[in-house]
């Protein structure tokens, strides 16, 4: 259980309402995940009718709360559907990945380094040494539990990886940002 005093110490953004007429809320989060202890950015979403209420906030949703609650507590068995769909998809982008890759068939070291940062994956769990869960992102909740996990990885560290878990299952994995543009 989440002690409930975490949820105030948040940050509350509203300077971006006037543009997009949803405040944030957010904080980082200090989660053993995986084999790994990562300190993730949390942000919970929440959309206003209009600028008073920003006034009323103090922390995210209940429904927002309750979705967060139930990701850490079992993290451990979402992050392993996460891993196998993940895997799935890196299997697909793979070559993709590799070919783009700049090598010097006169510098080995150039193909070292592709395959540090592209490797060779045979099974899901190998994953866990090439992504890191770097942030947790929930919107207004809808009738379905929705949320994003965002991952640093080795094979696209510009854009990252994301994933859309939807009533605590991965149902989508894109780029880190792109992935939010599916709802």
């Amino acid at each position: 259980m989440i002690d409930p005093s975490w949820y105030t110490q948040l940050t509350l953004e509203d300077y971006a309402y006037d543009v997009t007429e949803e405040v944030t809320f957010e904080g980082q989060y200090t989660l053993d995940l995986i084999g790994q202890k990562v300190v993730i950015q949390v942000e919970f979403i929440q959309a206003v009718d209009h600028e008073e209420e920003i006034e009323h906030l103090t922390a995210p949703s209940i429904e927002q709360q309750q979705i967060w609650e139930h990701y850490i507590e079992h993290s451990e068995s979402i992050q392993q559907d996460v891993l196998q769909i993940v895997f799935e998809h890196y299997q697909k982008i793979e070559d993709r990945y590799r070919q783009a890759w700049q090598i010097d068939p006169q510098d080995p070291a150039t193909i070292e380094e592709r395959d540090q940062a592209i490797p060779y994956i045979t099974q899901y769990e190998q994953l866990k040494e090439y992504i890191t869960l770097q942030g947790f992102l929930i919107k207004n909740p809808s009738s379905e539990a929705s949320y994003y996990l965002n991952f640093h990885c080795t094979w696209d560290t510009e854009h990252g990886l994301g994933v859309k878990i939807v009533n605590h299952q991965p149902v989508h994995v894109s780029s880190f940002y792109t992935a939010y543009d599916i709802d």
